[in-house]
């Protein structure tokens, strides 16, 4: 159940995000100044949802993930971007009860649109990620890594025109899947993220 409205909210958002561009108020459109003209750099935090059943009955829902965002722009309103992040969760084995810690730290590589409308610019964008993980508990210790890929789509919103700083509402979808003993985890799943922004 917790799933299906994770996943409703995320729809609702992402349409939410499409829609932004209506309430600009340079209604209509009109294309205003590149809201990042040779590159930028992010910081942000956020929420993460592994969708992965086994990683639910062992760490608790939720959890913080927080991270550095690089970007550059290369040609007109096309962006190309790196994100690291980390994510670290604690919880308890399913039958022995003992402690486990999890730590998750994503690399995204992509390439985002970016629809310079003034006050609010819209985007979307893909790319790949390579997810490093870690576990540790006293049945054993995993050190390993998986590909996958990713969309996402969000806003930036410029509040003030002579300041250099933008602040990034962001909503991303990830695939990727590791494989321990044969058995195959999705490691992906969805993240809700606010970052400020400074550019230049």
């Amino acid at each position: 159940m917790r799933r299906r409205i994770g996943k409703i909210t995320g729809n609702l958002l992402f349409l939410t995000l499409l829609s932004i561009p209506a309430l600009s108020l340079d209604f209509p459109f009109s294309f205003q100044e590149k809201p990042i003209r040779q590159g930028s750099v992010e910081f942000f935090f956020g929420s993460y949802n592994m969708n992965e059943p086994r990683f639910d009955a062992v760490y608790a829902d939720g959890g913080l993930m927080a991270g550095l965002g690089l970007s550059a722009a290369l040609v007109s309103n096309v962006n190309f971007y790196l994100e690291i992040k980390t994510y670290t969760r604690k919880g308890t084995l399913t039958f022995t009860k003992e402690k486990t810690e999890f730590t998750l730290v994503p690399i995204s590589l992509g390439v985002r649109y970016i629809f310079p409308f003034g006050l609010l610019n819209p985007y979307a964008g893909a790319g790949a990620d390579f997810y490093f993980y870690y576990e540790d508990n006293p049945i054993g210790t995993v050190l390993n890594y998986a590909n996958g890929y990713h969309f996402l789509a969000g806003t930036y919103i410029h509040p003030l025109k002579k300041v250099p700083a933008l602040i990034n509402l962001k909503l991303k979808y990830t695939s990727a899947r590791a494989e321990e003993n044969d058995v195959k985890i999705q490691l992906g799943g969805f993240e809700y993220a606010v970052s400020l922004v400074f550019v230049f």
